[in-house]
């Protein structure tokens, strides 16, 4: 367990509190992040459909975290992160597949095969690669660096304790771009949301977000050492 003055960040290891910060994440996506907001969709249909699911298969890699209030003993903030390599064994991208029940699973998961086939560079190995899938904090806890810190100690727990080089992440908002931008990340590829093709719906003729208007979707990559720095 860590802690400092007002927060304490705890590994997510039980599926009664992973289900409190599925939540969470589902809540604040909904009602503050710009492309899950601009897709309408709902939270119970968040959780239900790609949170929870999500959450489920990243808490046997024991690197999801959570900031509880420590005054309150409130959950605060989360994050989803697996392993990569994992992951990609678990949940393969099939181009050919059938469309997800959302076109923010599928943009994501085309994002996810550009990295792994082409940006990376590298073949991918188990303890490589550290994904975080999803981070959100509550919205009355904001402005106060504990989205920043709950990352670092994810970070710090990855690299110093498992043994992973690498972070690759997706920021969906200008705020978590920034954070991930000032931990020494670099943008290995950018897509434009309103030109992408939901290729896997409607015989790919479908451009669900012509009218997004929140800028590029990038992927973040940021190499770890092994001094406590990025």
């Amino acid at each position: 367990m860590i802690h400092d003055e007002e927060y304490v960040y705890e590994l997510i290891h039980d599926e009664t509190t992973a289900r409190i910060c599925a939540q969470l994440l589902a809540d604040e996506f909904v009602a503050h992040e710009p492309f899950t907001n601009f897709s309408l969709v709902s939270s119970k249909d968040l959780y239900d459909e790609i949170v929870w699911p999500s959450m489920l298969d990243a808490l046997s890699d024991g690197l999801s975290f959570l900031a509880r209030h420590r005054s309150s003993g409130e959950i605060v903030a989360a994050i989803i992160a697996d392993d990569l390599y994992f992951g990609h064994k678990k949940h393969p991208y099939n181009p050919s597949g059938p469309p997800a029940c959302t076109p923010v699973i599928d943009i994501l998961d085309e994002m996810d095969d550009m990295f792994i086939n082409r940006d990376f560079g590298q073949e991918l190995k188990p303890h490589m690669v550290l994904h975080i899938w999803m981070g959100a904090t509550r919205a009355d806890h904001s402005g106060k660096g504990l989205a920043t810190r709950l990352r670092e100690v994810t970070i710090n727990h990855a690299r110093d304790v498992k043994g992973f080089q690498y972070v690759f992440v997706q920021a969906t908002g200008p705020a978590t771009r920034h954070i991930y931008l000032k931990m020494g990340g670099k943008i290995v590829t950018e897509v434009d949301p309103t030109t992408w093709i939901w290729k896997k719906k409607d015989n790919g003729i479908l451009c669900p977000y012509k009218k997004y208007n929140k800028g590029h979707i990038p992927n973040i990559l940021i190499k770890l050492t092994q001094n406590g720095g990025n």
